[in-house]
């Protein structure tokens, strides 16, 4: 072949090539390309989603978990720390103390139930049955507790006089304890007339060393000393009354201080008498119901903190909300069985023992004075469903792990802590 030959082979094969390019660039993408690219794309795209929403969900339920342990914690805290004071300033058991002057006559219902520490076997749903189908549910019975002591200060105040009238007027000298409760009034603390709300007891400490208990109606703050209004019944006695005990004369030197009665347990809140609580029940507002549906919610409770007044009824202006989404509370105790004067002996009731509601009974039957610790398990909840099984019982002392929201509405899971707790003021009590 000569060069001129093999000169217009190449030039022939250069111009196929450049055609079939040309061809190839103008033709574009077949269906079945398409399809596939679709194909491909659209499972990229799932597994995106897939992911972002398990990512979600994850999220959601872990931070659901992480709320209930809050709240669980934040119950359990309150808890321990009044349980501590249990008996603080007061006695164990008013009606029985060796150091009670003056008897129990006329003694409102609240005064003849003063006593440390109260459990109520299963009290909350005895006292709030419409709100525990799902305690049912989960084989559950939160109990109610109720506790007395002095949870709003921690002073002992001296009285400077007293004024028998129509009722007894009782006037606090302005002292240490005085400036410092002021002081601390200044400071957001509890002012003085909350401190001797009405519907509290006031324990006035005789000379001797004896005690006596009368019903707080009232404060003055104007005068220059304070003063705390007590009702005449029941009467507030003196040794001047009595010929025997109670405080000589004016009173002057006395020791007094305020008593409650607090009542704790687990309820959903009734917002036509809190509306102060309906934040915590929000739904959706403004949708259509015809054309949006959604499941409905699960009922909820509340560990509550509320306290008694002389006839031993809410007062609804002290209620407060300690933990949301509490869904068990049960108690045991320790209880010391030696005859009076001896050596210590003691027992332990554990949580789910019926004598625990016989020891810390109602009165005149139970026998508070006799508990020196009380054991506690708490249970909260997540908000929403993070599982579709119930797991087994973790134990008697420990409870359930997972809560059954009813029919086809799935569990959650919850967080339990237990706590022992050592009432120190009823250490020596007979």
């Amino acid at each position: 072949m000569t060069s001129s030959d093999r000169f217009h082979s190449d030039r022939r094969a250069r111009r196929l090539r450049a055609r079939l390019r040309a061809r190839i660039s103008g033709r574009g993408f077949t269906l079945i390309e398409m399809v596939v690219s679709l194909a491909a794309g659209l499972l990229i795209s799932t597994a995106a989603f897939m992911m972002a929403r398990n990512a979600s969900r994850f999220f959601q339920s872990e931070a659901g978990i992480t709320s209930a342990q809050f709240q669980a914690t934040l119950g359990m805290t309150r808890l321990q720390a009044d349980l501590r004071r249990v008996a603080f300033m007061t006695s164990p058991n008013a009606t029985t103390d060796p150091k009670l002057c003056g008897g129990t006559a006329g003694w409102t219902p609240g005064m003849a139930q003063l006593a440390g520490i109260r459990i109520e076997d299963g009290g909350s749903v005895a006292r709030h049955g419409a709100d525990h189908a799902l305690s049912s549910t989960n084989s559950l019975s939160p109990d109610a507790l109720i506790i007395a002591g002095i949870f709003s200060t921690t002073e002992q105040f001296t009285v400077k006089a007293l004024e028998n009238a129509a009722g007894v007027t009782i006037y606090l000298a302005n002292d240490g304890a005085m400036w410092r409760t002021r002081q601390r009034a200044s400071q957001g603390g509890p002012a003085l007339d909350e401190i001797f709300r009405a519907g509290r007891y006031l324990r006035v400490v005789d000379q001797e060393g004896r005690f006596a208990y009368g019903l707080i109606t009232g404060t003055n703050l104007l005068g220059t000393n304070v003063e705390v209004n007590l009702a005449a019944s029941p009467a507030l006695p003196t040794r001047a009354a009595t010929g025997s005990c109670g405080c000589e004369g004016f009173c002057t030197g006395a020791i007094a201080n305020p008593v409650s009665r607090v009542l704790y347990d687990l309820r959903t809140l009734d917002l036509a008498t809190y509306p102060q609580y309906a934040g915590l029940y929000a739904t959706v507002q403004g949708v259509n119901p015809t054309y949006v549906k959604a499941a409905a919610t699960p009922a909820r409770t509340e560990l509550v903190r509320v306290e008694l007044d002389e006839n031993d009824a809410e007062i609804p202006a002290s209620l407060e909300v300690l933990a949301e989404f509490a869904v068990d509370l049960k108690f045991g105790i320790t209880q010391d069985i030696a005859p009076v004067g001896g050596a210590p002996n003691l027992v332990r009731l554990r949580i789910g023992d019926p004598n625990v509601y016989n020891v810390a009974g109602p009165l005149p039957a139970g026998t508070p004075e006799r508990v020196r610790a009380v054991q506690i398990r708490f249970s909260t909840r997540a908000e929403r469903r993070d599982r579709e099984r119930d797991l087994p019982l973790m134990g008697q002392d420990l409870g359930r792990i997972r809560y059954d929201l009813g029919t086809n509405n799935g569990f959650v899971r919850m967080r339990t802590l237990v706590s022992d707790v050592q009432l120190v003021n009823q250490q020596t009590s007979s």
